[in-house]
């Protein structure tokens, strides 16, 4: 990848440009000269990249891209985050061997076939670009379409499945049923949300997940403990164990409830057992009924006694 990008100074007097306001003017020249940009027009920019690039926040940068979009000068995809310059092969294309090389290096490394194939169909529509064919390039053909590459699109499925099913794991039942964790919080008794504590919020969203954030109120309201701190105690706790998923925590709750149920166990059989257990069977119970017995018999003899006096 070059250290640089040449900007053709007709640029500023394009017709398409004039009609820009000047965020969009900034905002297209740096889709050309960012440090993500590549020989082809086609490179992996991902949107939090564009935010600390650009300084612009995320709704900024989704609105521009969007906008760009709906110009037809560029294509995203979210889920490769890769993003395509429609018009770069136009007018950056240059037959030397080494940059030809150079460009079918970076095809092979595009996620997006699709847009590798519109790539190729728009570098085969000049004249100029015959030399593209000599590559092993045809507008039928995506790039080394062979058993390696087909082995590589296994690779990038089962890579992207995996992703689906991390997605899968960090949205909650929760989120499922659309519980808000902002009016979570407030509804259930731990009060008003402080901007201070909105904040928090949305950064332990962030590190973890909003589903995880809800768990660990749930938890704070099981335990009576309706305070962010002892929300965010859990969570840090979360963090530090590298949990990513609800199913984790539950995971790991149900092998405490064991350990704790077996440790229960062990001290009920060690408890200390009454004095009379284990004596002798043989050795005779207590007098006590027999004494209140001689007691009555005695009474009797003395009535005897005075009766007969």
């Amino acid at each position: 990848m070059s250290i640089y990008r040449s900007v053709q100074v007709s640029f500023w007097q394009d017709a398409f440009v004039l009609d820009l306001t000047p965020e969009e003017k900034y905002f297209y020249i740096y889709l050309m000269t960012n440090s993500k940009a590549s020989q082809i027009g086609i490179y992996e920019l991902p949107k939090r990249i564009i935010e600390t690039e650009t300084g612009y926040n995320r709704e900024i940068v989704e609105k521009l891209l969007n906008r760009f979009i709906e110009y037809k000068k560029i294509e995203y995809d979210d889920k490769t985050k890769e993003i395509f310059m429609v018009n770069w092969v136009r007018y950056n294309w240059n037959n030397s061997p080494k940059v030809i090389s150079r460009v079918i290096q970076e095809l092979d490394l595009i996620k997006n076939k699709l847009f590798v194939k519109k790539y190729v169909s728009l570098a085969l529509e000049s004249n100029t670009n015959k030399a593209f064919i000599e590559y092993g390039y045809s507008i039928g053909t995506v790039p080394i379409l062979d058993a390696q590459e087909k082995e590589k699109e296994k690779e990038e499925e089962k890579e992207e499945e995996k992703e689906k099913q991390q997605e899968k794991k960090k949205s909650s039942v929760a989120v499922e049923n659309e519980i808000n964790p902002f009016e979570f919080y407030e509804n259930n008794g731990f009060g008003a949300i402080t901007p201070h504590v909105g904040e928090k919020v949305n950064a332990w969203i962030d590190d973890l997940s909003e589903s995880l954030v809800l768990h660990a109120m749930k938890i704070a309201i099981e335990n009576g403990a309706l305070r962010w701190n002892y929300v965010e105690s859990i969570l840090k706790n979360w963090s530090t164990k590298k949990i990513s998923s609800v199913e984790e925590v539950v995971a790991l709750q149900e092998k405490w409830k064991l350990q704790h149920s077996h440790k229960h166990s062990k001290s009920v059989r060690e408890e200390k057992v009454p004095e009379w257990f284990g004596k002798d069977a043989n050795q005779p119970a207590p007098k006590t009924k027999s004494v209140v017995m001689d007691i009555e018999a005695e009474r009797r003899r003395l009535r005897q006694e005075l009766l007969g006096g």
